[in-house]
């Protein structure tokens, strides 16, 4: 019943992805997301059941993404964020980024990102439901400045044998929202699964899919986390 659930989920989940933006026919290209994430715990508490619990987070992310036949650097992002966490359902984050682009040859674009948000979280049954919502600025060299809402949902489940994780499937899909025109400008969506290789190191690996201009794109997508505490 259980993995019942999850599957329609997923598949909810993906439709609604492909007919969101199925307007979008643009040829995809080939990419691989490749990101570095070091997590530090600022503050810790310790719960009712002596378990330690992160209250205030740093993470420290690197991101570099390639493609086009010479696997050229098309994407480096740097990024701190710090999340405040509530209580178990709601925790608060706020990052900065800053990104250097050439999606297009020679095209350059530089541009810093201020984020804000809160994401709401509930495990039923062992599927894990995640909603980040998140207010975007950016500031664009040679560009307008633009806002941005950015909705991700997240869905994972564990699998276990013998009572031990072995890895937890998952899908997300992000939407960006233009607040100037109030349309959709993009879109992501991951399908993959998260193994921890150590009890504070974990790796994702992901098919990606991305919707937006000047192409859309379809890669391979993978997250190394390591948490320093």
């Amino acid at each position: 019943m259980k993995i019942k659930i999850l599957l329609i989920s997923l598949c909810a989940l993906f439709l609604f992805s492909q007919k969101s933006f199925s307007q979008t026919s643009t040829p995809a290209k080939f990419q691989s997301w490749n990101e570095v994430q070091i997590i530090v715990p600022l503050k810790q508490e310790k719960d009712s059941k002596g378990k330690t619990i992160d209250k205030v987070t740093a993470t420290f992310t690197g991101i570099l993404r390639i493609g086009r036949k010479n696997w050229d650097f098309l994407d480096n992002r740097y990024s701190v964020t710090f999340d405040f966490r509530v209580n178990k359902f709601l925790s608060l984050m706020t990052a900065v980024l800053y990104r250097k682009d050439e999606l297009v040859v020679n095209r350059r674009n530089y541009e810093t990102r201020l984020d804000f948000g809160f994401v709401l979280s509930k495990t039923f049954r062992k599927i894990t439901f995640k909603d980040r919502n998140m207010y975007e600025h950016r500031f664009r060299n040679s560009r307008a400045d633009t806002n941005l809402y950015r909705n991700r949902l997240n869905v994972s489940y564990p699998i276990k044998y013998k009572e031990k994780e072995i890895f937890s499937p998952f899908v997300s899909e992000e939407g960006y929202l233009d607040l100037k025109t109030h349309k959709w400008a993009q879109k992501e969506f991951f399908a993959g699964i998260t193994r921890k290789l150590t009890p504070k190191i974990s790796l994702d690996l992901a098919y990606i899919r991305n919707d937006s201009s000047p192409t859309n794109v379809n890669g391979f997508s993978t997250s190394l986390k390591i948490k320093l505490r």
